[in-house]
């Protein structure tokens, strides 16, 4: 605004000057000059213009007058200039160009750049730059002196009109005394290229492997005894009849490694008093295991559970292979192979409904089994393209036999520290993906990769040991608690899954908040009714056989669900394995398939350590990154330190103490930022 109001006083004391000239007179020109006190010829408002002209030129009015009309119009473009007011344009001419004759300054420029810079050929913008500048350059001590003179005249013109412009001074950094003692000794190295993943396309043929590399157990089961289960239902309803609970038997079903005999209460009988009975009841029916479901599930019925003395095995090959699952393959590809009902019906459930999955299991019952079995599964349904794992085993040796699949996003991690690294990638990634379909307006993964060219895939993260990581240190314990509740909050609209697995069902490793997130889990054979009711939260799983023998629930069952899970050898695990290997990774090695960012995520240096001696925490390295950052943004404050380094906000507080006991920051005056020394 002040400058318009500035352009406009010139434009009316040029225009008053033409106007003027037009009309007077030469003689005039002197009483003008002259300060008179007659205002007959256009007053006061143009005289320090005239007056200043006639200093310059002298007695020559017409040079005056030419001079004056020519200010004005230039003054009048500047001011439609700054209204933004646009000329019309006038038309196109095409101008021929003809070649030039390469000018030798170029030649000299582009030798200088080959001795520099090797072989390698120059940008054209690095060339047109130096070229200018080389043009441009006075050589001369004279031409230079000349360039710089100005007119006296000239330059108060151009300081009233125009404004003085105030010199550009270039300086050199101060040197910080500060940053050369931090950085002293330390060498000055290059930066490596970082590596590119490479964008490899794997065949969308399904399913990836054959059925030939599974093995079945179909019409090689063993069929129960009749008088067996019939010996069982008169010993279990004679008990009852001792304690005054008539019942009455309403069949049985026969599992692969239960036979449930379903009794019915008569009227006035108390479905606790049945519970109450259950050492009882498995004392009369010698049975070396006994559970009871009061009720069972959409019926008016009590389960007795007891083992089968002739059991059958399940095999993942029956399940892949069954009827069911093949249909199941055309609405969705997410199937995990859960096994077989106590009534002998295949039960699978798709991931993507979990989402994510929690299983706590005793040393013998099946877990490891139970993990290969979803891995193969889901292996079996998906190429390389559509699945990626992330996986985590501290034990080193359940799930090595998958290093270097074409369907690991990264290296299997067998540290704590590193597993909380790769959390938080998979954190990093979920919100990435999150503004992904922000800014393509879809709600769902599925919809996004209908419209979009690259597509995305799905990430299972699996952790075979979660109480290595919880109990490890403290500071693990509690970033590791913070990603997988905000996985497992917000990360199944962007097809990232979590299998969790303990065999520490305890409260300081499943905490309420985890247990809130993930309603989906499964119990194999826990050691106490304390572990099954933290896992599943009711008892049961403490009476569980073994061997497979799980319970499963998810918030459409709302009660468990007693499944006999599929059993797959280690010679099934390593043919599918190899298969897979020879099929997708024929001229590709285990780093063209490993995404590039989480190997340099997990291969930065941990943040801190605690030390064994002093008991604190080391952060020298965080202390001298802090500074660094407080001297580029002249900002010091816990919660920018905590985003800037990845930190906790107790770290991050920490940091600060230790920076104001160097006396680099000042002391924290209430709402006021703090003060920087350096």
């Amino acid at each position: 605004m002040r400058t318009l109001i500035k352009q406009f006083i010139l434009l009316m004391f040029f225009i008053s000057g033409i106007l003027n000239f037009a009309a007077i007179p030469e003689p005039a020109i002197e009483t003008i000059v002259n300060w008179t006190s007659s205002n007959q010829y256009g007053g006061y408002f143009s005289r320090p213009l005239i007056m200043g002209l006639k200093m310059i030129f002298g007695t020559s009015i017409l040079a005056i007058k030419i001079l004056t009309i020519l200010w004005g119009i230039g003054t009048l473009v500047r001011f439609f200039y700054s209204l933004n007011v646009r000329l019309p344009s006038l038309p196109k001419i095409n101008i021929e160009q003809y070649e030039k004759k390469e000018d030798p300054k170029k030649k000299i420029i582009k030798k200088e750049i080959e001795i520099t810079n090797g072989p390698s050929k120059p940008s054209d913008d690095d060339l047109i730059e130096k070229v200018h500048i080389a043009t441009t350059q006075p050589t001369d001590a004279k031409e230079k002196k000349k360039k710089e003179e100005k007119s006296e005249w000239g330059s108060l013109i151009s300081d009233i009109f125009w404004g003085r412009k105030k010199p550009k001074i270039q300086t050199e950094p101060t040197p910080n005394p500060l940053r050369n003692v931090l950085t002293k000794n330390t060498p000055i190295s290059e930066p490596e290229p970082e590596r590119i993943a490479k964008k490899v396309q794997f065949a969308w043929d399904k399913p990836t492997f054959p059925y030939s590399l599974l093995e079945n157990n179909l019409g090689k089961n063993t069929p129960v005894d009749q008088n067996f289960i019939v010996e069982k239902a008169k010993a279990l309803q004679k008990k009852l009849i001792e304690f005054w609970i008539p019942v009455t038997i309403e069949g049985f079903d026969i599992g692969p490694s239960i036979v449930q005999i379903k009794i019915k209460p008569s009227e006035g009988v108390k479905i606790s008093s049945i519970e109450n009975l259950n050492n009882d009841i498995k004392l009369s029916l010698k049975s070396k295991s006994l559970r009871i479901v009061a009720p069972i599930p959409w019926t008016d019925n009590v389960g007795i559970q007891i083992p089968n003395p002739n059991p059958s095995m399940v095999k993942i090959g029956d399940i892949l292979n069954s009827v069911e699952f093949q249909e199941s393959m055309k609405k969705s590809e997410t199937w995990l192979a859960l096994g077989k009902g106590i009534d002998g019906k295949v039960l699978i459930k798709p991931l993507e409904s979990m989402p994510h999955l929690l299983v706590a299991w005793a040393t013998g019952s099946g877990k490891s089994v139970g993990i290969n079995d979803f891995i193969v599964s889901l292996m079996f349904q998906n190429s390389p393209s559509d699945l990626k794992f992330l996986m985590v085993d501290p034990k080193q040796v359940e799930l090595e036999m998958y290093s270097g699949l074409p369907y690991m996003l990264a290296p299997i991690v067998y540290d704590s520290t590193k597993a909380v690294k790769l959390l938080r990638w998979a954190v990093e990634e979920m919100e990435r993906r999150y503004s992904i379909l922000k800014e393509a307006k879809v709600r769902q993964l599925n919809e996004y990769n209908e419209k979009a060219e690259e597509k995305m895939y799905r990430i299972v993260f699996i952790i075979d040991e979660m109480a290595d990581m919880m109990i490890s240190s403290p500071a693990n314990k509690k970033e590791a608690e913070d990603y997988i509740n905000r996985l497992a909050a917000k990360s199944r609209a962007v097809w990232i899954h979590l299998i969790l697995a303990t065999q520490r069902p305890s409260v300081n490793v499943i905490t309420g908040m985890i247990k809130a997130n993930i309603p989906t889990r499964i119990a194999y054979g826990v050691v106490s009714d304390i572990d099954s009711r933290t896992i599943i939260g009711r008892k049961g799983a403490e009476d569980l056989v073994g061997k497979g023998d799980m319970l499963y629930i998810d918030p459409s069952t709302k009660n468990p669900i007693r499944i006999q899970s599929p059993f797959i050898s280690t010679e099934e695990v390593e043919k599918v394995v190899n298969s897979l290997r020879e099929k997708y990774m024929k001229d590709l090695t285990e780093e063209d398939v490993y995404n590039p960012e989480i190997i340099r995520a997990l291969e930065d240096k941990p943040e801190m350590a605690w030390t064994s001696m002093g008991g604190g925490w080391d952060d020298d390295e965080l202390v001298q990154q802090a500074i660094e950052i407080i001297m580029e943004t002249r900002k010091a404050s816990a919660t920018m330190l905590q985003r800037k380094l990845g930190v906790g906000f107790a770290r991050a507080a920490r940091i600060m103490d230790i920076l104001e006991e160097q006396g680099i920051i000042g002391p924290q005056e209430g709402a006021k930022p703090r003060e920087i020394y350096v």
